[in-house]
């Protein structure tokens, strides 16, 4: 018999009583009141939603004058007074406090707030627990005094984590053993068993933009001519091109940006009309190509371009209403460059990186909140 069909049973039995008795009739509401449930928990027990525990069981049993036991799980006798009454209420025995190492009644003097908190911990251990997760505390070490247990901790002040106990260290089992437990660490597994595609013995793959490099992806160094600046701003006439050091670039990286076999050269902006994607300062790797046109360029891309005898670094767009090439910054405090006004233009190449250094005041303040 279900805890479903146990309650009903027992409600149209007692109600029945009290309909032969003259008593009072018996409510579904009388049940979630004894309760001391919402409105709607009686619903749910009487329609097979869900039963009770054994704490609610003792408070509707004596309303329904049967067993508190009996109607949880349906052990033990349904009455046993001789006027049909249940007798006082099975309780279970109480078990022992299931952990040592915590005092109840440090438990009890939590406040709610803090009872929620342990709550939510203990409910993310269990799950953790039914996947498969070990979840429990860190073998003692060599030294052992040097670990400092939580509850010695005092409320408000510092914690020294280097030798703070760890409460809930998690592995996945079936895994294998950590580097600390004598396993490999990333690098040493990629090391003796390397992913290959190729069946030459030294060929490794490559890797796409984002992920770590392969083993054999090799530096290429791009010259820089850090006398050239490209105007993020107003046009700059440059005097010298000459090349004044060498800027190394992952030869896989070159590769995804077409800039590789000595193509690219790396410059610098000057000015705030391009930030916030390229700062004031900003090294950028320019792919030269003076074969484009303004009409081969495809909107949406960063140039850098030869204005009018000047050199700027722009994104290219044709405005909405004349239809032509104009030259645009990511600011909108810049207005737009007409290209196609009888200056004399010459895109000297497409911009397919910059990188920049963050100024002191830039770094900012942790906040709290």
């Amino acid at each position: 018999m279900t805890f479903q069909e146990r309650i009903k049973q027992a409600f149209n039995e007692e109600a029945a009583r009290r309909a032969d008795a003259g008593e009072p009739r018996l409510t579904k509401t009388d049940i979630w009141k004894a309760a001391d449930a919402s409105s709607g928990a009686a619903t749910h027990w009487f329609n097979g939603s869900n039963g009770m525990d054994m704490a609610t069981c003792m408070k509707v049993a004596p309303l329904l004058r049967v067993n508190a036991q009996w109607l949880y799980d349906g052990t033990g006798p349904k009455r046993n007074g001789p006027d049909g009454a249940a007798d006082a209420p099975v309780v279970p025995p109480t078990a022992p406090w299931p952990f040592p190492d915590i005092s109840e009644q440090d438990v009890r003097a939590l406040t709610p707030s803090q009872l929620s908190a342990l709550q939510g911990a203990l409910a993310l251990a269990i799950a953790q627990l039914k996947l498969g997760i070990k979840v429990s505390h860190p073998a003692p070490s060599a030294a052992g005094a040097n670990i400092t247990p939580l509850r010695q901790h005092k409320p408000g002040g510092l914690v020294d984590m280097d030798t703070a106990e760890d409460v809930f260290p998690m592995r996945i089992g079936g895994m294998p053993p950590a580097p600390w437990d004598g396993g490999q660490t990333t690098h040493q597994a990629e090391k003796a068993a390397p992913v290959r595609i190729s069946t030459q013995v030294g060929v490794i793959a490559n890797v796409g933009p984002g992920e770590p490099h392969a083993a054999n992806d090799k530096f290429e160094k791009v010259p820089e001519l850090a006398d050239v600046r490209l105007a993020a701003g107003d046009g700059i006439e440059n005097q010298t091109e000459e090349q004044t050091g060498m800027i190394q670039f992952r030869r896989s990286f070159l590769k995804e940006v077409g800039a590789d076999g000595g193509k690219a050269r790396v410059v610098y902006a000057k000015g705030d009309s391009m930030e916030p994607v390229i700062r004031d300062g900003a090294a950028l790797l320019v792919v030269p190509n003076e074969n484009l046109t303004i009409r081969d360029l495809a909107a949406g891309g960063v140039y850098a371009i030869n204005y009018d005898g000047k050199m700027i670094v722009k994104t290219v767009a044709r405005d909405k209403l004349t239809q032509r090439w104009v030259a645009r910054s990511f600011n909108p405090a810049y207005p737009d460059i007409p290209l196609e006004n009888g200056h004399p233009v010459r895109v000297l190449g497409q911009v397919v990186w910059a990188g920049a250094r963050l100024r002191d005041d830039e770094a900012g303040q942790w906040v709290r909140s």
